[in-house]
């Protein structure tokens, strides 16, 4: 968040602070590595940092500077007007990271499951 320029008075978010690459899939990997940690130590649940951040919304069509999802934490883009495509009933889609702790946690529970049978 700190590639944020924010508003003097208000302290909102306005642009980037430079242009930047967006790497989902680095945001999933790390994700991912961490909950494989956690798993072989034993952590039963762990909570991911933010689903969402209203304020840092995906902008693709405008200046790169104005997509503020790019210094986002979240694990979905936020979108202005409109829903999305994945979840039409809902004004986000999934990013890497969202698939990757569902993918994580499908392969976990099911493997405990077994276990346990």
């Amino acid at each position: 968040m700190e590639i944020i320029e924010n508003d003097p008075t208000t302290g909102a978010p306005i642009r980037l602070n430079g242009v930047f690459e967006r790497d989902e899939s680095g945001q999933a990997d790390y994700l991912t590595d961490l909950l494989e940690v956690f798993d072989s130590e034993g952590v039963d649940s762990a909570f991911v940092f933010l689903f969402a951040l209203d304020n840092l919304p995906h902008r693709p069509e405008s200046d790169p500077r104005e997509d503020l999802d790019l210094a986002s934490l979240s694990i979905v883009k936020v979108l202005e007007g409109h829903n999305g495509t994945t979840y039409p009933q809902m004004p986000w889609e999934p990013k890497a990271a969202f698939t990757a702790i569902a993918e994580f946690y499908a392969r976990c529970c099911s493997s405990q499951h077994e276990k346990s049978d």
